[in-house]
C-alpha cells in the first residue's frame, strides 16, 4: 500500500526554518525583480536578514500575486502525510499567526508547517490598519 505524501518547500526567515505545502508556491524570485508595493514581509514569521529571495503566492480569488519575502529557499522535501502533526493546543493558543496549524520533525526538530496565502492575507491586512513606516 501506498501512502499519500506530501511536498513540502524549506525555507529560512531570520535563523528559523519553515515548511509550507508546495501547491501554495508560484514560482521562486528576486526581490529585486518584484516592486515594493508586491512584497510582503514583516508577517509573524520574524524578520528576515538578507531579503534576497522571494516566494510568489497568488492571492485568492484570482487577486494579485504577492512575494513573501524570505532569507533563503532550501528546497523540497518529500514526507508521509501520516508525519505531519497538528500543532498541539498550547502552542495553537501562543503562535499569533492562523497561517500556523501544524509541523513535521525533520532530523527530530519541529519544523512549523505554514500556509502561505492565509500568512499573506494576514499581513496584508495588518498592513491596512498599521502600515510599516518607510
Amino acid at each position: 500500500m501506498n501512502e499519500p505524501v506530501s511536498e513540502l518547500l524549506m525555507f529560512q526567515v531570520g535563523a528559523r526554518v519553515f515548511a509550507s505545502t508546495v501547491r501554495d508556491v508560484v514560482r521562486i524570485g528576486n526581490v529585486a525583480d518584484v516592486p515594493a508595493a508586491g512584497l510582503v514581509e514583516g508577517t509573524s514569521l520574524g524578520p528576515t536578514f538578507a531579503r534576497e529571495r522571494g516566494i510568489v503566492v497568488a492571492a485568492p480569488e484570482g487577486g494579485a500575486e504577492s512575494t513573501l519575502v524570505v532569507d533563503q529557499v532550501l528546497g523540497v522535501r518529500v514526507v508521509p502525510a501520516s508525519e505531519i502533526q497538528p500543532l498541539p493546543a498550547f502552542a495553537s493558543a501562543v503562535i499569533r499567526s492562523g497561517a500556523v496549524s501544524s509541523f513535521v520533525l525533520f532530523d527530530e526538530a519541529p519544523t512549523l508547517i505554514v500556509d502561505l496565502p492565509t500568512l499573506v492575507r494576514e499581513r496584508l491586512a495588518a498592513a491596512v490598519t498599521s502600515p510599516l513606516p518607510a
